[in-house]
């Protein structure tokens, strides 16, 4: 009976420190998953900063001019020479995408995969391996203007936005075409935003299985 008793006391004994291991390292392992996707995602943020800050606007500068040396291929890279831009060739569908609503994409255009991003680049971190930001806009709202209160003109048209890609205030009247106000000032315009779904996702070049994370984001530029 005291041989049988003091075993049964073993295996008790046993099974607890197992399950104290277990605990100690699943907590060990769920910590580390939760800094690892916590540092992720404040890459993919300031990825998102990025896109949405400074590359959306230099994209909506392009002059389109669709020429051999000047495509836009080439003007957005050699504009952020800071940043690697990759690939170029998806950039193509990037000023496609930012400036006509959704439905008048192309179908190339509107064939939206992680494996084919509108911008790729790469985001140095404090330590380790650096992020690999990927962006899709996957949907641009459409505007459908009918008429300009008070002006009498009538338009039936689509547009993704007209916002004053200069940030400046001389776009923002309608002085060509004469329409004034009764005073003879030039009359504003109504200030339609292009707005714009944004998919993002950052991972860890090195381990993008483990370190990465996804945000989809609401811009109105």
């Amino acid at each position: 009976m005291a041989l049988i008793t003091a075993l049964m006391f073993t295996v008790l004994a046993f099974v607890l420190s197992m399950t104290l291991l277990y605990m100690v390292t699943a907590g060990t392992r769920t910590s580390g998953a939760l800094k690892r996707y916590k540092t992720a995602t404040e890459a993919t943020y300031g990825g998102s900063e990025l896109v949405a800050r400074e590359m959306i606007g230099m994209a909506l500068a392009f002059p389109n001019v669709s020429t051999a040396s000047n495509p836009f291929s080439r003007y957005l890279p050699d504009r952020l020479r800071a940043l690697t831009l990759l690939p170029e060739s998806n950039l193509s569908c990037l000023h496609i995408r930012l400036t006509t609503p959704r439905r008048f994409w192309s179908p190339a255009c509107a064939a939206i995969s992680s494996s084919t991003p509108d911008i790729s680049f790469l985001l140095n971190a404090a330590s380790g391996a650096p992020y690999r930001i990927y962006s899709n806009i996957v949907d641009t709202s459409e505007w459908r203007i009918t008429s300009f209160a008070g002006t009498g003109l009538k338009l039936t048209t689509s547009i993704a936005g007209n916002s004053d890609i200069t940030s400046g205030s001389e776009n923002t009247e309608l002085i060509q075409g004469a329409v004034v106000e009764s005073g003879g000032q030039p009359l504003e315009s109504p200030h339609y935003p292009y707005l714009y779904k944004i998919e993002i996702q950052g991972e860890r070049r090195n381990n993008p299985a483990m370190e990465k994370s996804n945000l989809s984001i609401l811009y109105a530029y």
